[in-house]
């Protein structure tokens, strides 16, 4: 176990000290957590197989809510799914990919932390930032939403379809500042392939008010290598970068040509275009220090390492 950092105290808990250890001991298989958790309607979603529960801050200490409370904090603990390949490494994978997209990449992303279970295994906690200042919610639509798409109107599927392309028209039409935000979603789209993060879907895109009736691309979140976890392909969406799909055979090269490409078709100047791709092609030794100072078992980091290793190489020129 580790304590927070003095900037994960800033980001999470506006300075406050707040413990890392959960005052529980553990969710799967423990009955008298579940209760609690059923009790304060503490569940949230589920994506896939990963549950994600709220909490709050309560004196110095986390807890779940309880019934009639909103919760400003998600936990992701390990998912109960056993067929995730390496399924206990997926909170330590989720901090480590968001950790180096706010640090190295500097994308902004949604406030994280690792906290801990009596037990010793540790979930992912996030802060939510639909929440403003002064406690109101912000208005905040995912790009399924925007689309138009859901599960009766396009199937179990929906939050898979369409395209890149797509996502970055939505940008264009309804964020004044689109600019802006069309560089940020084309660093974002570069750094999910970079990072072998497959799971980038529709739903993981969000426009969030800004408290004046403007929009713009919310923080980035759910952002982890997927590829350690199970066999995935490598976009999540269907048609891939472009609206009439996205040719992934063995003699189209994946990388560097093709993200010029998608940038030019949401219309980013090419010498903006070529800086962010040199920006992500640089070899980076920090990144190599992060994923061996995680908390990743060494068969993650082994398999962490491979995979980012292999993504940077498609970047050279």
């Amino acid at each position: 176990m580790r304590p927070f950092s003095r900037e994960e105290r800033k980001e999470l808990f506006d300075g406050k000290h707040v413990s890392s250890l959960l005052p529980y001991d553990g969710i799967e298989g423990n009955a008298q957590v579940l209760e609690i958790i059923r009790e304060g309607n503490g569940r949230l979603s589920i994506s896939g197989a990963q549950e994600k529960f709220a909490m709050v801050e309560d004196g110095g200490r986390l807890r779940f809510t309880r019934n009639g409370e909103r919760g400003k904090y998600i936990l992701k603990p390990i998912p109960a799914d056993y067929r995730f390949y390496l399924r206990e490494d997926m909170p330590a994978n989720e901090y480590l990919t968001m950790h180096i997209a706010k640090h190295v990449y500097h994308l902004p992303v949604a406030a994280h932390g690792l906290v801990f279970f009596e037990n010793g295994q540790a979930a992912y906690l996030t802060r939510r930032f639909d929440y403003l200042d002064d406690g109101r919610k912000a208005g905040m639509e995912d790009l399924a939403s925007i689309a138009g798409l859901n599960v009766s109107t396009s199937g179990s599927d929906y939050k898979y379809h369409l395209s890149y392309e797509d996502c970055a028209g939505w940008i264009k039409q309804y964020c004044p500042a689109y600019q802006v935000d069309l560089l940020r979603f084309f660093r974002l789209i570069i750094f999910n392939y970079l990072f072998c993060n497959a799971d980038a879907h529709l739903k993981n895109f969000s426009l969030m008010e800004d408290g004046r009736g403007f929009y713009h691309l919310a923080p980035a979140y759910d952002l982890l290598n997927t590829q350690i976890h199970l066999p995935t392909s490598i976009f999540a969406l269907e048609k891939g970068l472009f609206k009439e799909g996205t040719p992934i055979l063995d003699t189209t090269p994946i990388g560097r040509l093709l993200f010029e490409q998608f940038g030019r078709r949401i219309a980013l100047p090419d010498v903006m275009i070529q800086r962010e791709l040199d920006d992500f092609a640089f070899v980076r030794p920090e990144v190599d220090e992060m994923i061996e100072n995680s908390l990743l078992s060494d068969k993650a980091k082994e398999e962490y390492f491979n995979s980012y290793k292999y993504r940077l190489s498609t970047m050279q020129k």
